[in-house]
């Protein structure tokens, strides 16, 4: 093998373009050979990470999250066009107020969570979890008056699904076609924090396929199953010599210079998926201590999914991968509810998945030793119309979302059992609401983002840059987390 190839072949590894999924099959990323100067020198210390959870299609969270003073929820009850009953009140998208499960605020303030969340009410009573209120895409301030004039620039696609996805995994509200994300680009700042361990293995891991929110300029992320990395069948059994012969065989063959240049991508590519699918099975592997103990909810692909986030943040707190950066995604589909919102296998069910799974997940966190390393949270993309449609909910603008994390009283990052943000009334033509009850977000996804970047690691310098637009509001994180 030439100089030449050792050189290029290092230089591949840097940065960290592995095949998604660790095997040959899987999706070549896009070859990013630009941006080498965006790396910086990370923090060193303790590990920590971030686990960004995804809820596909739009989540109706102002009913995950509900007004529970008496005054405030009859007004939400009449704009949801009262409590809904399969028999009397088809069309009704309100939860009873007896029938929500009350949490108390460190303000004394009483909330109302979705009946089918018993753990997240555990979690927020614990200080363990939090919420934003009110968060949404948005390319500076803007009042209900402003839009109405079209006096400011409002984000690209309002309402589409793909548009404001995009936006929300870019970190800004204005070009939803740019393809890097603020994971992929806070992890390009963030890489040399695991200079000292399994370097090929990038910061950012997903476990629900490829995604824009961990692209970076010389970021891509390493893509596995909820079941682990995947294995080449028929080459992997070094005992058996079928197997042994094969791999040897396909071996050679990525180690060849190949012309033209792009064919030689290609195999250096794949030398790194086998090399570092090997490396995480055996990580991975219960023989090697790499198996949790803490059960996961049955029937929950959210919760295999953190299961599996779980147990690659252990192995990588050990000599194996030795990271101290890391930035997973999951994600959950089925919450474009136009239909059927209300029924039993609709929003309650959904919701009901999400809160097991992030009960299971603390527990799991808390067995490894990383509970108050590792802050989750969701981002989804958009909140839902306050009124039926007649059977469901449409699109809409601003919403709620969760941080789950340790406890700050307990030496954790998270400032829990707190609504944070501006949580609007939620009138059908108050003055934060447009067009059937879509409200009109009083924070932006990039101080949302922002605030998770800061507490990896990254200085106030780097957030615009990370967060393109940033600028345009008075203050760039939001305080939720502790340094």
């Amino acid at each position: 093998m030439n100089e030449f190839r050792n050189d290029r072949r290092e230089f591949l590894r840097k940065m960290q373009l592995a095949l998604a999924g660790g095997a040959i099959a899987a999706t070549v990323p896009q070859l990013e050979l630009v941006g080498r100067a965006l790396a910086q020198s990370a923090p060193a210390g303790n590990y920590r990470a971030l686990v960004c959870i995804f809820l596909l299609g739009g989540n109706d969270s102002f009913n995950l999250l509900v007004p529970h003073a008496q005054s405030e929820h009859e007004v939400y009850l009449r704009s949801r066009g009262g409590v809904y009953d399969a028999s009397s009140n088809g069309q009704g998208l309100g939860i009873a107020r007896d029938a929500l499960l009350p949490v108390t605020d460190t303000a004394n303030k009483t909330w109302g969570l979705h009946p089918a969340c018993p753990e997240m009410k555990t979690l927020f009573d614990a200080g363990e979890l939090a919420f934003m209120a009110n968060v949404g895409t948005l390319v500076q301030p803007i009042t209900k008056a402003e839009y109405v004039a079209r006096s400011k620039r409002v984000p690209a696609s309002l309402f589409s699904h793909n548009d404001q996805q995009r936006l929300w995994m870019r970190g800004e509200s204005e070009r939803p076609s740019a393809s890097t994300g603020w994971g992929g680009t806070l992890a390009d700042r963030l890489r040399s924090a695991n200079s000292a361990g399994l370097t090929q293995l990038p910061p950012t891991i997903s476990v629900s396929g490829n995604n824009l929110f961990q692209n970076g300029t010389s970021t891509t992320p390493y893509v596995m199953a909820s079941s682990g990395p995947a294995a080449l069948r028929n080459f992997e059994n070094v005992n058996n010599t079928a197997d042994r012969t094969r791999r040897e065989a396909l071996a050679a063959m990525m180690a060849r210079s190949y012309t033209p240049l792009m064919a030689d991508q290609y195999s250096m590519l794949g030398e790194s998926a086998m090399y570092l699918s090997s490396r995480l099975r055996t990580a991975l592997d219960p023989a090697n201590g790499g198996d949790i103990a803490t059960v996961f909810p049955a029937s929950n692909n959210l919760g295999a999914q953190l299961r599996m986030i779980a147990r690659s943040i252990k192995a990588s707190r050990t000599s194996a991968i030795n990271h101290s950066r890391q930035i997973y995604f999951a994600s959950m589909g089925g919450f474009d509810t136009h239909d059927s919102q209300m029924s039993a296998n609709g929003q309650p069910r959904l919701l009901a998945q999400v809160s097991a799974a992030l009960g299971a997940f603390r527990t799991a966190l808390a067995e490894i030793g990383a509970l108050n390393d590792t802050v989750t949270f969701s981002m989804s993309d958009f909140g839902r119309t306050l009124n039926s449609n007649g059977n469901g909910t449409d699109h809409a603008w601003g919403g709620v979302q969760f941080m789950m994390g340790g406890a700050a009283a307990n030496g954790g990052p998270l400032q829990g059992r707190r609504v944070h943000g501006s949580y609007p009334l939620l009138e059908l033509d108050g003055d934060q609401a447009i067009d059937r009850g879509r409200i009109i977000p009083t924070t932006s996804t990039n101080q949302f983002g922002a605030t998770f970047a800061r507490w990896m690691g990254v200085g106030n310098a780097d957030l615009p840059t990370i967060f393109p637009g940033l600028g345009n509001f008075p203050q760039q994180t939001l305080g939720f987390l502790g340094t």
